[in-house]
């Protein structure tokens, strides 16, 4: 089964519920980052999923229900350097089954070097998915905006933009 059709958040889709993930992080690299007076600063990484059958919780019928959830751990790679960075963890549960797949809400967390990063909103099954920002620590802890995982493909990678708004 497609990722794209179990994950909606964030995924981890990666998707998304509300795990905070400490993480030693022996490499730290500097993220891409654009500056604007009016949007914030911008982050963007490359994002390695976990597998999905390590992330799909089946808690009644056999197949996408409500309930279910994916419970995903991510890892955030630096797009110049190729090296990991940080994770993205948490959870979606399923809340509603669709004709065209299914909704999910999703909670979860960014660990990056300087801070951390929570996240959380209703996603679909959609490669797109775009969630608040809700708060942070460290560096970022008065971070809000937005953040967007978009999946490149079945159980492959994808990438990860988290927007923050000035405050």
């Amino acid at each position: 089964m497609r990722r794209s059709r179990l994950v909606s958040g964030l995924v981890v889709g990666g998707v998304v519920c509300a795990t905070a993930l400490v993480t030693s992080l022996s490499a730290i690299a500097a993220p891409a980052t654009t500056h604007s007076g009016t949007e914030g600063r911008v982050l963007r990484y490359d994002i390695r999923f976990r597998p999905l059958e390590e992330n799909y919780v089946d808690v009644g019928s056999p197949g996408p229900g409500i309930g279910d959830m994916l419970v995903f751990q991510d890892q955030i790679i630096d797009r110049h350097s190729g090296r990991q960075v940080g994770v993205e963890a948490g959870s979606c549960t399923i809340t509603a089954v669709l004709e065209a797949g299914f909704q999910t809400h999703c909670v979860g967390t960014v660990s990056l070097p300087a801070g951390q990063i929570a996240f959380q909103g209703l996603a679909s099954n959609a490669p797109e998915k775009r969630m608040a920002i809700v708060g942070g620590t460290g560096r970022y802890r008065t971070a809000a905006g937005e953040l967007t995982v978009l999946e490149l493909g079945e159980n492959e990678a994808g990438t990860l933009t988290i927007r923050l708004a000035d405050r």
